[in-house]
């Protein structure tokens, strides 16, 4: 199975969207509450992505198995800092977990990042999401001052700060 990693155009809005839905539920079940989860609907994401595609708002590459899109990830250039390149998303269809795909866009996303001469990579991670804690950490991330957090329902959703240098 060979994927090839593309920018996103506006004709996989659906299937980026798709993917953003199914995984979000897969990797966040059970970490967030389930009222926040689905919140989160197929047509609130195709919204989003057209949007965010149209206007340009982040580069968003997808990954691609003949023609079927089977991962995605967007960032920018973070709005405070010029050398710093944000990642906002990284998600994958679950069937393809396992395969080093979070890894080409990991590499993808570094090479970008040198080619701009950004200094270094950040992104936020829930907190409790072990999995993708130590995803980023294999890539060179380590936690930084900063967090965001939310509160819904009563319970409080906390993101951190990891970076990498470039």
């Amino acid at each position: 199975m060979e994927i090839n990693l593309r920018n996103a155009v506006q004709a996989d809005v659906q299937q980026i969207a798709k993917i953003h839905v199914s995984s979000w539920k897969a990797a966040f079940d059970g970490l967030m509450p389930d009222n926040y989860i689905n919140g989160y609907t197929l047509s609130s994401r195709i919204e989003e992505w057209q949007k965010t595609i149209c206007t340009n708002a982040e580069k968003v590459v997808v990954a691609e198995c003949g023609e079927i899109v089977v991962g995605f990830m967007s960032y920018r250039i973070h709005p405070e800092n010029s050398e710093t390149i944000e990642l906002s998303k990284l998600y994958l269809c679950p069937s393809v977990y396992g395969q080093r795909l979070g890894s080409r866009f990991m590499n993808h996303l570094e090479e970008e990042s040198q080619a701009q001469g950004m200094k270094a990579i950040h992104l936020y991670v829930l907190d409790t999401n072990e999995t993708a804690i130590q995803f980023y950490s294999k890539h060179g991330f380590q936690f930084s001052d900063g967090c965001m957090s939310e509160e819904f329902e009563g319970t409080t959703i906390i993101d951190l700060l990891m970076t990498k240098r470039v």
